[in-house]
């Protein structure tokens, strides 16, 4: 006869004498062999392995086809949506959904505060309203940027442009000398063309 554990209520059991008894190796080596003998007639997992890259050799989970290490422990659920819809006992329910229940009274609720309101706080409420748009955060953020950026630019836009710097005033020297030579090197090739003289060099 098989000597049972007591139930440990989800606790880890702390090993006793019988654990390292020969008898308790005895069974547990026979149960190993069995389960050994007959691991060629179960099914395989067959999920890529990270670490060999060859598929899992474990078995799968109970009403599963896949072992737990790749997704046999789950959780599913009744609905054709996956793992993350309720499962009902006995079907879907017949009535409406619970959340179509409670945004009929969350509405009931906001219209019934808003009736109890004064004056000033029907006033504050207003006021939020026109700094508060409808939407979702992500949306009124990226609508803000957009506003701030664009008030940015019309700024700049503008802004009188700067008095020009000494290193500006000498490079629009030098600008003006490179545009004169290069008028004097077209000048010398159109009198070369017709043997004239050559025209001076650069910054004469």
């Amino acid at each position: 006869m098989k000597r049972r554990s007591p139930p440990t209520n989800g606790k880890r059991r702390k090993p006793t004498a019988w654990s390292y008894s020969a008898e308790f190796r005895t069974i547990a080596n026979a149960a190993l062999r069995r389960f050994n003998s007959q691991r060629h007639l179960h099914p395989i997992c067959g999920a890529k392995a990270k670490s060999t890259g060859e598929p899992c050799r474990q078995i799968p989970a109970k009403g599963r086809t896949r072992c737990k290490l790749h997704g046999g422990a789950t959780p599913r659920g009744d609905g054709p949506a996956g793992w993350h819809t309720p499962g009902f006992p006995n079907g879907l329910p017949t009535g409406k959904p619970r959340s179509d229940a409670y945004k009929v009274r969350k509405r009931r609720q906001r219209r019934a505060a808003i009736a109890a309101m004064t004056a000033d706080e029907l006033a504050r409420l207003e006021a939020w309203r026109r700094t508060h748009k409808p939407g979702s955060t992500r949306d009124r953020s990226h609508g803000r940027n957009a506003r701030e950026a664009r008030q940015w630019l019309e700024a700049i836009m503008k802004e009188a442009p700067n008095a020009p710097t000494p290193d500006q005033l000498e490079l629009n020297a030098l600008r003006a000398q490179l545009h004169a030579h290069i008028a004097r090197l077209d000048a010398e090739i159109a009198a070369e063309a017709e043997g004239g003289a050559l025209v001076s060099g650069l910054f004469d």
